[in-house]
């Protein structure tokens, strides 16, 4: 349990608790979210008959993070009307927290199986009826650990991690020459045929792009020998395989210009899908990743 106190007319009369055996993990949509349903405590601050006394909790907003990650999301459980009461009952607030996958799967592999520690940062906003004024409260931290156990039968399980998987790809751009970065634009060009469906000529305009990195290191017509000269730093068996696989790849998009319509004359070929666009695509970011220089 985790529980944090905040002060009002100097009197700490403001009590926010979370059980960390209540953290949910749920997916909405394909968006992995986070529920964290706090236990609100509102005692007035000061003598219970005085009016001065009384105030509402109209705002509770937060942070999500955790070391060494950083800010996880943010979130914002309101609009409120949670009036101070002299009776010590807790309240409910559901707090729904959505967040990122690439977020979620960068905190996964720091977590490596331990404990989800996770630091909330709360602040909030209060009325005063008696004197008819707005006034924050300072920021407070909810540090909670939730057991492994719970976090991934709980959350991450919820969240569908295991059919989803995030992959970052980058490319240098800053580090290499004009003849990479302007393959590179090929190969985003084609990422946005991909989303408008052309899918034929995604597999064309990826061959291109290999084809326009061959010519612009002076391999003109010659893409295997550009492979060769790419990879030759790896040398022995790792070249021998990393130029076959490559090459392999390159060969699958030669079914992009030659592609044929399925019809009762002509079947050699299967029309190019989504799946087939999609694997050709993310296959060569992951080729100009491997192969772009990386000094």
């Amino acid at each position: 349990m985790a529980e944090i106190y905040f002060g009002i007319r100097n009197f700490q009369v403001l009590k926010i608790r979370l059980e960390a055996t209540d953290v949910r993990g749920q997916d909405l949509a394909g968006q992995p979210v986070l529920r964290l349903p706090l236990k609100l405590q509102l005692l007035p601050a000061g003598p219970q008959q005085e009016m001065a006394s009384q105030y509402v909790l109209l705002r509770l907003a937060g942070i999500v993070s955790s070391n060494p990650i950083g800010e996880l999301a943010s979130f914002d459980a309101g609009p409120l009307a949670e009036q101070s009461n002299p009776s010590p009952y807790e309240r409910n607030q559901d707090v729904v927290v959505p967040l990122d996958r690439v977020q979620v799967n960068r905190f996964e592999d720091a977590r490596s199986g331990a404990n989800a520690q996770l630091n909330i940062s709360l602040s909030g906003l209060l009325y005063l009826p008696t004197v008819q004024r707005f006034e924050r409260i300072a920021t407070g931290l909810l540090q909670i650990a939730i057991p492994r156990s719970h976090w991934v039968d709980e959350v991450v399980s919820r969240w569908g991690l295991s059919s989803v998987k995030i992959v970052e790809l980058t490319f240098p751009a800053s580090k290499v020459g004009e003849a990479f970065r302007s393959a590179y634009a090929r190969v985003e060009s084609a990422e946005k045929l991909f989303a408008n469906g052309h899918y034929k000529q995604v597999l064309t305009e990826l061959r291109l792009a290999f084809e326009g990195l061959a010519n612009g290191l002076g391999f003109e017509g010659r893409v295997k020998d550009c492979f060769d000269h790419l990879l030759a730093e790896f040398g022995g068996e790792k070249k021998e395989k990393a130029r076959e696989a490559v090459l392999n790849l390159y060969k699958f998009l030669h079914l992009g210009p030659h592609e044929v319509v399925q019809v009762p004359e002509a079947t050699e070929q299967p029309t190019i899908t989504r799946s087939d666009a999609r694997f050709a695509l993310v296959m060569t970011y992951a080729v100009f990743e491997y192969i772009a220089p990386k000094g």
